[in-house]
This record gives C-alpha cells, sequence and structure tokens, in this order.
C-alpha cells in the first residue's frame, strides 16, 4: 500500500518553499500530476509518477520530456463528465493509499475550487483521508471526531456539508458547542479559535467541512 499520494492540480500552488519541506519530511510517496498542474513541477523540483487529464493546458514540450523519462501519461479526451483533478483523485483512491494530498487545488476560478472541495466528500465515502493543502490551510472533510494536539491560537473554520449536522461537540475551542446542529444556511462555524493543548470536534451525525490555519492570524487577505 502506498502510504500517501500527492496530487498537484493546476490552480495556485503558492510558495514553493513550503511544499518542499513537507516532501523533505515525507518518508514516501507517489505524485499525481493533473495536466497544466506540470507548471508547478519544476518549482517544486519534483518528479511525477503519473501525468493525466485532457491535456489541454498541459506544455507540449514538458510532457513530451516526461514521457520520454518513463512518466506514465494517461490522456483523456476533452469531451469528459469529470475535471483532471477528480480523475486524479480517483486514480489515487483506487490505489488504496492511507492518505491523500491535494495541492494547487484552491485560489483562481472559483468553480473550480469549489469543484474541488466536493471531491472531499468521494473521499470520505472511499474511507481514505483526504485534505487540500496550501501554505495557509488544510481542508478536510471530518465525520465523526478529530482531535488537534500542541495548536493553541489557530484558527478552524467549520461547515455542514450534510445538513444538518447533529451533535456536534467542540472541546478546547473559544467558541465551545455541546450537542448542537449546525446547518449549511447558517456559517455559524467561521473563525473559532483553539485555545487549549488538546482540542475535539464530535458529531454524532452528517459531516462538517474543517478548514485549519496553519499559523495564528496568518491568512491570504492579510498578505
Amino acid at each position: 500500500m502506498t502510504k500517501k499520494i500527492i496530487i498537484i492540480s493546476n490552480g495556485r500552488l503558492g510558495d514553493p518553499g513550503f511544499y518542499q519541506k513537507r516532501l523533505a519530511a515525507m518518508d514516501s510517496f507517489l505524485t499525481i500530476c493533473c495536466d497544466g498542474g506540470i507548471r508547478h513541477l519544476a518549482k517544486l523540483n519534483i518528479q511525477p509518477d503519473v501525468i493525466m487529464g485532457d491535456m489541454d493546458s498541459a506544455n507540449a514540450g514538458r510532457l513530451d520530456d516526461y514521457a520520454a523519462g518513463g512518466v506514465k501519461v494517461i490522456k483523456y479526451p476533452p469531451d469528459k463528465d469529470a475535471t483532471d483533478t477528480q480523475l486524479a483523485l480517483e486514480y489515487a483512491l483506487g490505489l488504496k493509499a492511507e492518505a491523500v494530498e491535494i495541492w494547487g487545488a484552491l485560489g483562481g476560478r472559483i468553480d473550480h475550487a469549489l469543484a474541488n472541495l466536493f471531491l472531499l466528500k468521494i473521499a470520505q465515502k472511499a474511507g481514505i483521508k483526504t485534505s487540500l493543502i496550501d501554505e495557509y490551510c488544510e481542508t478536510y472533510v471530518v465525520e465523526k471526531e478529530i482531535s488537534f494536539m500542541q495548536a493553541v491560537g489557530q484558527t478552524v473554520s467549520l461547515f455542514a456539508l450534510s445538513s444538518p449536522a447533529e451533535g456536534v461537540l467542540l472541546h478546547g475551542f473559544k467558541y465551545a458547542l455541546d450537542n448542537e446542529s449546525m446547518e449549511m444556511i447558517n456559517p455559524r462555524g467561521i473563525s473559532n479559535i483553539i485555545v487549549s493543548s488538546q482540542a475535539t470536534i464530535n458529531i454524532c451525525s452528517g459531516s462538517l467541512l474543517v478548514i485549519r490555519y496553519w499559523l495564528k492570524d496568518y491568512f491570504p487577505e492579510a498578505v
């Protein structure tokens, strides 16, 4: 079983140094690049294992170079029912990895960013932890319970993906919840703050989208 799979999408990547440090901390991983995401590879100094998509935004010369170097290239027709990132995620889930990270999935077009957020539900149903990662935050789906250790001061925002999410319990947060409901039409979970060395989220039924910012008071709109 592959320990971790990294999917590199064609959205905003951000600071390459953040990702290079993340790569250096990984024991082993497999990399799937989505189409035009190959533009990020040189900045990351990473060799992909697979490149896939309809190749409408990939640099043809770079694509040929990777193929000649033994990289597996999977090409799809332009008229398809799934985004390149969805195809990459479904491929990754088929490999039964322990976890999947999707980079370059946010920023730019809001429709693509939303599509990538909704892809997290596909991974949730497959039982494989999948996160959207950038230098500001990580985003993932929680169905039962999640804990945060030594994260005092970090901002966490919660959204109900099922409506409602029932029996939500927040412990160790500035704004606690005790067996309450959260609904999609009432985004009351924005900008909570971890105040304890161990904080937890519990859900009796439904699911929550969790957005956790890495650093205190460090957000995209503030830089």
